[in-house]
């Protein structure tokens, strides 16, 4: 009995390997490949609803439903995209303006870090004055190079944008037109799905209700929790006076989406800082806007969430830092989706093999016994 013990549990976790590397291998090379299809999946998805209303209540024919609902779908992102970057680029403009004036109060900020330090070595014993005073030098010179480095950096990541404009414009159009073909062509994917064999539709079909069920009820109560935290905070910063509103919402909203971080990550070192800095108006305005954001997503994220989309803190913290070390900021909402979806299916397994298992006090007893 323990030997057979000991072999299941073998097995199980060459099981779970197998499933680890197949994740991985599909993640790092099927898809790139797959992604736009992928998308247009989704798109699809979203849109049936819009395409069953025309063909079915004003009698239009499928592929015409398909068609107006993709150009209208297409008309919403590219005027979404337009509107984004034109805000983008004025807050950005707005920022290079106030460029100088950050420049004074760095200088500034310097000049109180140079007598706090000055002070500190003072009170230091003479053992510790000199590692201090080169620890010293090696962040001054290292600030010093933050801003040329920054130069750099966002000089490369525009030039690699620009460059990129022909893949994704490639990308999106790939997509668009996959999600009309899926949409359009769903009666033929119906009958190609109903010439496979009963086992296969069965257990395709229980795997796409799995799939479906977490992944559409992650993805959309992420989608719900940015949009909400995304509005208290361009809401809050724009009460505050802080400029670039928008942009610094959308960098908070970005860093709530990751699992295990949280808006705080954002909200509350900058708090503290304003209020080491003197400014206690903005400072104790954004600890209270982490507050109301913390109180919102508490209260939508059970209700938007649920049981269905859950995944244990210590397996979305293992999938997120294996995504982020293979595929980089990409794998860190990549691989944790790609968790949720493995985890609905072992736990949709799992329930299955419990409820199929006959109870021992289900047997029937002997009755000489």
């Amino acid at each position: 009995m323990q030997e057979d013990r000991y072999l299941r549990g073998v097995i199980r976790l060459l099981w779970v390997g197998l499933i680890l590397a197949a994740l991985w291998a599909g993640l790092r090379w099927l898809l790139p490949l797959a992604a736009p299809f992928l998308l247009a999946a989704v798109l699809a998805w979203l849109m049936e609803p819009a395409v069953r209303f025309l063909s079915v209540r004003c009698r239009l024919p499928r592929r015409l439903a398909a068609v107006l609902c993709t150009l209208a779908a297409a008309g919403l992102a590219i005027g979404g995209a337009a509107l984004l970057l034109w805000r983008l680029w004025y807050e950005l403009t707005q920022l290079a303006g106030r460029l100088p004036a950050l420049l004074a109060e760095l200088d500034g900020l310097a000049q109180q870090a140079e007598s706090w330090l000055y002070r500190l070595f003072v009170a230091l014993p003479d053992q510790l004055r000199e590692p201090a005073r080169q620890a010293a030098e090696a962040l001054g010179q290292s600030l010093l190079a933050l801003p040329g480095w920054l130069g750099e950096t966002v000089t490369s990541r525009a030039v690699q944008g620009l460059s990129g404009l022909p893949s994704a414009g490639l990308f999106l159009f790939t997509a668009f037109l996959a999600a009309y073909f899926f949409s359009a062509g769903k009666p033929g994917l119906r009958a190609a799905f109903a010439q496979l064999p009963s086992l296969w539709q069965t257990r395709l079909g229980r795997w796409k209700q799995v799939t479906v069920q977490a992944m559409g009820g992650w993805l959309r109560a992420q989608g719900l929790l940015v949009l909400a935290t995304f509005a208290q905070v361009a809401v809050g910063l724009l009460l505050l006076r802080v400029e670039p509103a928008i942009l610094l919402a959308g960098l908070t909203a970005l860093v709530d989406a990751l699992p295990i971080f949280g808006s705080g990550a954002v909200l509350l070192p900058w708090g503290l800082w304003a209020l080491l800095s003197g400014d206690y108006t903005l400072g104790l305005g954004l600890f209270a806007l982490y507050g109301l954001v913390t109180l919102v997503r508490s209260l939508l994220e059970p209700r938007l969430v649920g049981q269905r989309a859950g995944l244990p803190p210590l397996a979305a913290l293992i999938s997120m830092y294996a995504g982020f070390r293979v595929f980089g900021v990409a794998g860190m909402i990549l691989a944790p989706l790609a968790a949720v979806v493995a985890w609905q299916l072992w736990m949709d397994q799992s329930q299955k093999g419990t409820a199929t298992r006959p109870s021992p006090r289900s047997e029937p007893s002997d009755p000489h016994e």
